[in-house]
């Protein structure tokens, strides 16, 4: 099959949404498939960065066309040349991520006037977990109900990353659940055979206390990162336990900077790190937090159980679903740093518990890899020829 896969970023962006596309990709590569990439040369939404980007990453075509936005609380990210791109190729299947996006839009065009078969996986968030203002929200409210919705029910299938989400898009977005499939996220086996060595993280980062706290992901607005420096400053042990954020900042560093600072908080912004100090820090930290106020799956808590580390995250989204209360980690309630603390206590301070929670949690994952799920969505695709 000629596939297609459009996504508003591509990597090196960082981002789920943008891991599951590079996944997507190259497992079906892998499995014989012409593959190309259509995207923009967006780095980071928010802030608004565009950079010059590889043209093809792993043997895939990545077309990348400029990107616009419309500012402020009308935010709306622009690819015009998109369009083109869409209509100029040969597909048998286009495939395209993220609700509300520009490529989506590319894509109706494709599927409208050469009957392309269309799939798209929307990694839904609902109007009100999203950064931005009051204004922002009642666009989005708008475009859902004039525009998002008939946009989706022309798709030939919309694929969803858990339970959560599709029911989500049938109560937010008054959806059908006939024309939706569950299709988990997952990671790749390969790099996780072993528990990543904590060393690698050690040697590169030795002034990190021995027992810390990790959150991984964007520095963003709905993440909870707030919630989580509140509850480690509520800790009895706060002060030979350090906090560390890893992931792209999205324009917020510096507030949690300060925040931690008024808390009295021992926290460290090491970025965006290579793969190898990714997984590395997994297996070294304690404990990884997930404070979001919401996310549509989590795939950061899978790879935090292939690193055999106990988890805590809140219970929204999809969340429940990548991991299992009181088995493998803890649920706790969003915007609730007290029982947050708690809970981090408890991990903290019982070392046989964390064991029995990892080793759970590493049982837990193997579940979920990137190739069973690729030739899940493969028998999907051809379905639709």
């Amino acid at each position: 099959m000629n596939i297609i896969q459009g996504c508003v970023r591509y990597f090196p962006a960082p981002g789920g949404a943008e891991t599951v596309v590079k996944a997507y990709s190259e497992g079906l590569l892998a499995k014989g498939h012409k593959v190309e990439v259509i995207t923009t040369n967006l780095y980071t939404e928010t802030p608004f960065v565009k950079r010059k980007m590889p043209s093809e990453v792993g043997g895939i075509p990545v077309s990348r066309h400029s990107a616009f936005s419309v500012s402020g609380e009308a935010h709306y990210v622009f690819a015009p040349g998109m369009v083109t791109s869409f209509l100029s190729k040969k597909a048998d299947i286009i495939h395209t991520h993220s609700y509300g996006y520009f490529q989506n839009h590319a894509a109706w065009l494709k599927e409208k006037f050469q009957s392309t078969p269309w799939v798209i996986t929307p990694h839904f968030h609902p109007s009100w977990s999203m950064w931005g203002g009051s204004k922002r929200r009642t666009l989005r409210d708008f475009y859902d109900s004039r525009i998002g919705k008939s946009t989706m029910e022309s798709a030939d299938l919309i694929t969803c990353v858990s339970k959560h989400e599709r029911d989500m898009l049938v109560s937010e977005i008054g959806l059908e659940h006939e024309n939706i499939r569950i299709i988990y996220n997952g990671i790749n086996w390969e790099d996780w055979k072993e528990i990543p060595n904590p060393e690698i993280f050690r040697q590169k980062y030795p002034n990190i206390s021995e027992k810390f706290v990790i959150f991984a992901g964007r520095l963003a607005t709905n993440k909870g990162i707030p919630d989580l420096i509140e509850a480690m400053s509520l800790l009895k042990s706060a002060g030979d336990v350090d906090l560390v954020l890893m992931g792209a900042d999205m324009g917020l560093g510096r507030d949690l900077d300060k925040i931690a600072e008024s808390k009295n908080v021992r926290m460290q912004r090491i970025g965006h790190v290579e793969d190898d100090i990714y997984r590395s820090a997994l297996s070294a930290t304690s404990v990884l937090v997930l404070p979001s106020e919401y996310e549509a799956f989590g795939i950061v808590l899978l790879e935090a159980a292939a690193a055999a580390t106990p988890v805590i995250g809140t219970r929204v989204g999809g969340i429940p679903e990548a991991m299992s209360d009181e088995e493998n980690g803890f649920l706790v309630g969003y915007n609730d740093p007290r029982m947050l603390s708690d809970k981090l206590s408890l991990l903290l301070d019982d070392e046989k518990l964390c064991q029995e929670f990892g080793d759970r949690r590493r049982a837990f994952s193997e579940r979920f890899s990137w190739s069973s799920i690729v030739d899940r969505l493969e028998t999907e695709y051809s379905a639709l020829l």
